[in-house]
């Protein structure tokens, strides 16, 4: 009897070996990105999940799946995480005044003019993109183009950079801004030569104008979160950072995750404003009633140190070169900004700074300075930062989220930022290499709407320095240019760990979630000036394909 048991198990043994694993999906003959830069042929996915990776021929013989795709040598990566995004702020854009990428003062008019006219019915004329350059020397447009254009409906036009308005005299007769308004604390009211308002408001001036815009329902929020998720997901971007998000947002968040549509791994950074101290109960409160599994969590605080240096609003160590007595402006008192950052430390909150002069970056890092490291509290922006703090992000494990695009040498940084920072910090911008070589965390985001959200025009801007579709072009401070794998590197583990999620996502391997990508074209076999045209294909988000096109 012991024998015939000895024999049915080896029987049995011997038929369970030839019998294959079942799989949702099989991806096979392509090159699969692995997390120390190799690559593997294919992967098997199934209940959300990448079950294996290895060769084709491995994953064929051990497994069999209702679709089986045959890559014909393209490039799979994992999931792309934008570590700093404004989504329905993105989405917003794509529907009200487009001025993004206009250089000149005639351009702007036209653009402006033809929305107008377009949209003989809107109560406000709202929009975005205005470059400072345009407006030389200072940026200051004035609201006489605007009353020319539209004289009986209130204008308001944000900045490329979100941290400037533009309003016509209407808007401004609305708010009650008059020469006698004093500006607000951490804004400033442009006047002209006169010491009348110019009609254009910087930082916290610009809300004067825009507590008055009518606000979008709540059903109208919930639809823009699903057109920028969409516009993502075409991009081959699984999860984000939403860098502010205000109660309003956070409810349209709740809904589409309670309806099963939010399709986007998701940290929403609570908003505190400009300048505010917001109790660290209240934000518990909003952490414990808005977090609700992997896909959405609450557990983030954003703080904005400064402003922007094209606004002179970003906080510098050194005067600006064009105004002497003029270091910008930092948004808190240090000793204060410590304070709470120690409460929000002890609370357990990740702490997400807005920062971009090298003053603004040295205050942020002194608030969290022996802080818990687990929390991978991040800095993003980072336009410039002094030469003794470079060291301090690997030291404190702070995560450096920089934002590529804005990386070269285009004409708001040539024309304008790099004349009023000077020489000196003018060659010290955006040190993404600098920073990668002291062994600290980068992380890679776009800031959409202020730039593009397509990754693979930012990761071209990173490793080249140089603008798109402009071939004379030069590099521009090439020595902080970054290789292939580490700005890969940024927009994936770099990104899953500052979002606490590298052990979920972020890489291509076994038992991890399959957020994976087809891309029509190898990044590592195309020359850096052909990444910005790369298409994807297939989108995965835990299994589920959010996005399929060609493929």
């Amino acid at each position: 009897m012991r024998i015939f048991y000895t024999l049915f198990f080896v029987l049995l043994l011997l038929g369970s070996c030839g019998k294959k694993q079942s799989a949702d999906l099989i991806l096979h003959n392509g090159q699969c990105y692995l997390p120390d830069s190799t690559f593997a042929e294919a992967v098997a996915v199934g209940n959300g999940k990448i079950l294996a990776v290895g060769s084709s021929a491995d994953i064929l013989a051990q497994y069999e799946a209702a679709e089986v795709l045959d890559l014909q040598g393209k490039l799979v990566l994992p999931g792309l995480h934008d570590a700093h995004v404004h989504p329905i702020g993105g989405a917003t854009e794509t529907v009200q005044c487009q001025l993004s990428g206009l250089n000149t003062i005639a351009e702007v008019r036209q653009a402006i003019a033809d929305y107008v006219k377009a949209h003989p019915n809107d109560e406000w004329i709202l929009g975005r993109g205005w470059e400072l350059h345009v407006f030389p020397p200072d940026g200051n447009p004035s609201r006489a183009l605007l009353d020319s254009i539209a004289p009986d409906r209130p204008v308001y036009l944000r900045s490329w950079d979100g941290h400037s308005a533009w309003v016509n005299s209407k808007g401004l007769e609305m708010a009650g801004i008059t020469a006698k308004t004093p500006d607000p604390p951490q804004g400033r009211i442009e006047k002209d030569s006169k010491g009348q308002p110019s009609g254009t408001l910087r930082e916290e001036a610009m809300g004067l104008v825009s507590k008055l815009i009518p606000k979008d329902t709540h059903e109208q929020r919930v639809n823009l979160l699903k057109t920028a998720m969409q516009k993502m997901h075409e991009l081959g971007i699984t999860s984000f950072t939403d860098a502010s998000a205000p109660l309003s947002y956070l409810k349209a968040y709740e809904e589409l995750h309670r309806k099963g549509e939010l399709n986007s791994r998701v940290i929403t950074s609570l908003s505190v404003g400009l300048n505010g101290i917001v109790p660290v109960a209240s934000l518990d409160s909003l952490r414990r009633i808005y977090t609700k599994d992997e896909w959405l969590r609450a557990t983030c605080v954003k703080i904005f140190t400064d402003g922007v240096p094209e606004a002179h609003t970003a906080a510098l160590l050194a005067p600006y070169d064009d105004r002497p007595n003029d270091t910008g402006i930092l948004n808190y008192n240090p000793d204060e900004l410590c304070r709470y950052c120690r409460q929000l430390d002890s609370a357990g909150f990740q702490i997400h700074f807005h920062a971009l002069g090298d003053k603004a970056v040295r205050v942020s890092l002194d608030a969290v300075e022996g802080s818990n490291p687990a929390l991978r509290h991040n800095i993003s922006h980072l336009q410039v930062i002094d030469s003794a703090d470079r060291a301090r992000f690997a030291r404190q494990q702070v995560v450096a989220n920089f934002q590529p695009f804005w990386a070269k040498g285009d004409l708001l940084n040539i024309n304008l930022i790099s004349r009023i920072l000077g020489p000196k910090r003018a060659r010290s911008q955006y040190p993404m290499a600098s920073i990668w070589n002291t062994g600290a965390r980068l992380a890679a985001g776009s800031d959409w709407p202020v730039s593009t959200v397509n990754p693979f025009e930012a990761i071209q801007v990173a490793i080249t320095r140089m603008q798109i579709n402009v071939p004379d072009d030069h590099p521009w401070i090439p020595e902080e240019r970054l290789t292939l794998h580490q700005i890969i590197h940024a927009y994936t583990l770099g990104g899953a760990y500052l979002m606490h999620q590298d052990n979920i996502t972020g890489s291509i391997a076994p038992g991890k979630a399959a957020d994976l990508i087809v891309l029509d074209q190898n990044l590592f076999k195309i020359p850096p000036a052909d990444i910005h045209k790369t298409k994807v294909l297939l989108t995965l988000a835990g299994g589920k394909a959010v996005h399929r096109k060609g493929i």
